[in-house]
């Protein structure tokens, strides 16, 4: 997961100057650890006294307590990545919440030295992470459950990921998932400070999503055909009629203009006027105009004493002002608001009888047949 070069890789997230600094050590410690950088991998590296200016620090614990303590506090409040080394750095590197390795600052062996380097790298903070997962998830909606619960268990690590040493426990990610594959990839591109995690989806979980997309049970290829034919059919007539009802809810009036395949043309016919003979054609085809019609509904309940009804509308306004819709869910004698309204809008929209409604077309036909713009309309 980790490149070998480490070097160019604390270089590149050094900005490509990577001065390391050193805290509560002395010149003989900074000429040992610059003598200890492999020769040719260096990568731009070298260590410096002090820890001014620089990108990253290592702090040496063998010195006055208090001297140590304030040194790591001052690297922690100025947010440079630092490791510990020293003979006993475990108390300090818990207090201050730092990566450490043992050993004498002056004279790390190379193993010592390279966890050192390694540390260090992996002490700064991390800038991205990438979660990978297979295209056709991403067409899911963020309420899908399998979306949902990969949403859900990135952000409760998401405030515990501060270094990139933090993101090694990405490898556990999604162990008690339900939709997701307990293993995930984990990559971690130290020189970006970037982790890419990679998430597949447990079998047969293509199709549970299909079926909760779809709102149908499609658990194979061939239930799956079934419904790209039913669905295509559906959209192919949807798509006559779209631009209409968008028409018809932005203004209120939407007109679904003939096909070419709908038109139907009647039989020729001979024309004479005078000697001269022409014949005429005529076709005819289907147009559907869609009207935006208000329908309104009222409720206006009667409670038994004036107390009663004073309390009810008190609660509805409250309700109202602090959430408009929790107020369809209000109880009225046993049945929430939206049922009691629902019942009397169907009952008006379907108030039109036949009859009347057959009047209404014939007066639209001659309408736009004859082009005629008047129409007196008299209610009985």
């Amino acid at each position: 997961m980790l490149n070998d070069n480490i070097y160019s890789d604390l270089t590149a997230r050094c900005g490509g100057r990577a001065e390391i600094g050193t805290a509560c050590a002395g010149d003989e410690a900074v000429r040992a650890l610059n003598s200890a950088l492999p020769e040719g991998g260096r990568g731009g590296l070298r260590f410096v006294a002090g820890t001014d200016g620089c990108s990253a620090a290592l702090l040496c614990s063998d010195c006055a307590e208090e001297e140590a303590r304030s040194a790591a506090e001052a690297l922690r409040v100025s947010g440079v990545p630092f490791v510990i080394v020293g003979g006993s750095p475990e108390a300090l590197a818990a207090e201050c919440g730092a990566r450490y390795v043992k050993g004498d600052i002056s004279a790390l062996p190379p193993s010592a030295f390279d966890s050192a380097m390694r540390a260090l790298l992996f002490s700064f903070p991390v800038r991205a992470i990438d979660v990978c997962i297979p295209d056709w998830v991403r067409s899911l909606p963020p309420e899908n459950s399998a979306v949902a619960e990969l949403c859900a268990a990135v952000r409760s690590v998401a405030p515990s990921l501060c270094t990139l040493a933090d993101c090694e426990g990405l490898s556990g990610l999604l162990e008690d998932s339900s939709a997701w594959q307990s293993e995930v990839t984990l990559e971690l591109l130290p020189a970006e400070g970037r982790a890419r995690v990679g998430a597949k989806l447990k079998e047969g979980a293509f199709f549970k999503m299909l079926s909760e997309t779809a709102g149908e049970d499609i658990s194979d290829e061939s239930s799956l055909m079934s419904f790209v034919v039913d669905a295509a059919a559906a959209r192919k007539n949807y798509d006559k009629v779209r631009d209409a009802l968008e028409c018809a809810r932005a203004t209120g009036y939407g007109i679904v203009r003939p096909a070419d395949d709908e038109l139907c043309l009647e039989k020729p016919v001979i024309v004479r006027q005078g000697q001269n003979v022409g014949v005429k054609l005529k076709a005819t085809a289907p147009s559907y105009h869609i009207v935006k019609v208000d329908v309104s509904g009222e409720v206006s309940p009667i409670m038994g004493s004036a107390a009663q009804a004073e309390a009810m509308a008190g609660d509805i306004i409250g309700g109202f002002e602090s959430d408009p819709q929790s107020v369809w869910e209000a109880n009225f004698f046993g049945r929430s608001l939206r049922d009691v309204v629902q019942d009397g809008l169907a009952g008006k929209v379907g108030g039109i009888n036949e009859d009347t409604r057959v009047k209404l077309r014939k007066a639209m036909t001659r309408m736009v047949n004859e082009g005629k713009g008047g129409v007196i309309c008299i209610l009985l």
